[in-house]
């Protein structure tokens, strides 16, 4: 033991005397152990350093011990291949020690520069660069004098050679190191692990490209379709049938908001097919949607497209005598219907669609919104010419939007089990409501409490088409 810690002190001092460039005559033969235990102390003196410096409360990582057992050992296996083997352990010794030393000193200067930072920041830039470059050049040249002062201590060779070895080391080593990806064992809470290492910086200049080539490639995208919109809907637009004089005119619009999950279009389909069965809308049906498939070649569903939408429907409606039908399917909040737009969401709001309805002066309405909290759009839109049906009450989550399933609850209890040719929307919509409530109570699932709202004037009005339709049918 006394042996090892005699090698260890004249490691010291063999670095100590390398640190003012001064050489040492006949140094101590150091041994393995001698290179183990200043490693661990070189180790433990980072660490440490790691710690004080990363400020109050730092957070630890396990990955940073890693990374400081990794770099010594690649630095020592680089330095091994510069020193000759009857040296080798003596030559790292010292190295080691040297280390300890220079990173004591380092961390010391690094924090008196932190006082000075303000005013290096405020410095024209090539001047901050200079101070920047200055620094590391000293920090080159301390390490360099210091190895090539050992070297010379332990093998005696040309002066030139030796300092031309100490500065190949340098580098290795450097290169060495900057290969090993690595971040502090205790990091501050402002520690950014981008500029950890050469690893980190260049993954996030990779990311950073790669997203910004996204974002551009998202947002021209976007531009194109948004630039789109208005040619999609006077499209569709024009190929609505004209109404027939002296009869009651039906024309829908079908809403599928929510893009990530296809039951909503397959809702929306099926709906709308099933009020086609007992409502006369065929050839008289504008679509919007929000799905990556249909985008280029369905309007998307928002608030402007649906204003523009029922501003075409009403050019050939008879205003005062026709009938609107309005299907949204989507989720819901409890302050509006969801819209899932490219990168963003929005929601339209009972006021809005009462908003867009009463403008183009529609009277007579038929609204169903399947959604979460749908019940929200039926006292804003109840009056005696209207019929509302929602999926759930102002207070409640409708149920059965997963992706895989061709339904929700409401749709499969309203349009694919109750609706039918000479069945009434009154009926249809009990019939539903008593299905929903069995299905929720095997699942357990709080009840929806679906909403029904039938305006006496419109039941009326619409009596003769379903029993014509119903006609038509046999």
């Amino acid at each position: 033991m006394a042996w090892h810690i005699a090698a260890m002190l004249s490691a010291l001092k063999t670095a100590a005397r390398a640190a003012i460039f001064r050489t040492t005559p006949e140094p101590r033969f150091a041994g393995l152990g001698s290179v183990v235990a200043w490693a661990a102390v070189l180790a433990a003196v980072r660490i440490a350093l790691q710690y004080v410096m990363a400020g109050p409360a730092p957070g630890f990582a396990p990955y940073g011990l890693n990374a400081v057992v990794t770099r010594l050992a690649v630095a020592l296996a680089v330095a091994a291949f510069f020193v000759r083997p009857q040296f080798r352990t003596t030559f790292l010794s010292a190295m080691l020690a040297f280390s300890v030393i220079f990173d004591l000193v380092l961390s010391g200067a690094v924090f008196a520069l932190s006082f000075a930072a303000p005013a290096i920041a405020a410095l024209p830039g090539w001047q901050g660069n200079a101070v920047a470059v200055a620094f590391f050049v000293l920090q080159a040249g301390w390490w360099l004098g210091a190895m090539y002062c050992v070297l010379l201590s332990l093998q005696p060779e040309p002066r030139f050679r030796a300092l031309a070895r100490a500065a190949c080391l340098g580098v290795a080593i450097y290169a060495a190191n900057m290969l090993v990806p690595h971040a502090p064992v205790f990091a501050g809470a402002n520690f950014d692990i981008r500029g950890a290492n050469w690893w980190e910086y260049v993954r996030a200049q990779y990311l950073n490209g790669w997203e910004a080539a996204r974002n551009t490639r998202v947002s021209t995208e976007i531009a194109r379709i948004e630039q789109s919109q208005p040619a999609l809907l006077q499209a569709a637009a024009a190929q609505l049938a004209p109404r027939v004089a002296g009869a009651t005119n039906v024309y829908a619009i079908g809403v599928a908001g929510w893009a990530d999950q296809d039951v909503f279009i397959r809702e929306l389909d099926g709906g709308l097919a099933s009020l086609g069965a007992v409502l006369p809308i065929k050839d008289r049906t504008l679509r919007l949607i929000n799905h990556q498939q249909t985008a280029a070649s369905v309007a998307m569903a928002n608030r402007q497209n649906l204003a523009a939408a029922v501003a075409a429907a009403g050019k050939l409606m008879d205003k005062k005598d026709d009938v609107l039908v309005l299907f949204m399917t989507s989720h819901g909040t409890q302050s509006g219907f969801g819209l899932q737009l490219p990168e963003r969401t929005d929601e339209l709001k009972p006021q809005d669609v009462v908003a867009i309805l009463d403008k183009e002066g529609i009277k007579n309405r038929l609204v169903i919104v399947s959604a979460c909290y749908s019940g929200i759009f039926v006292k804003p839109l109840a009056n005696d010419d209207t019929i509302v049906l929602t999926a759930a009450d102002e207070n409640n989550t409708s149920f059965g939007c997963s992706t895989e399933r061709e339904w929700t609850y409401f749709g499969d209890a309203l349009f694919a089990q109750s609706l039918r040719p000479g069945v009434d929307f009154r009926s249809a919509f009990a019939k539903a409501k008593t299905l929903i409530d069995g299905w929720e109570a095997m699942d357990r699932a709080a009840p929806s409490n679906p909403q029904g709202h039938f305006g006496a004037a419109l039941v009326k009005k619409l009596e003769p088409v379903l029993a014509s339709m119903s006609r038509a049918t046999q």
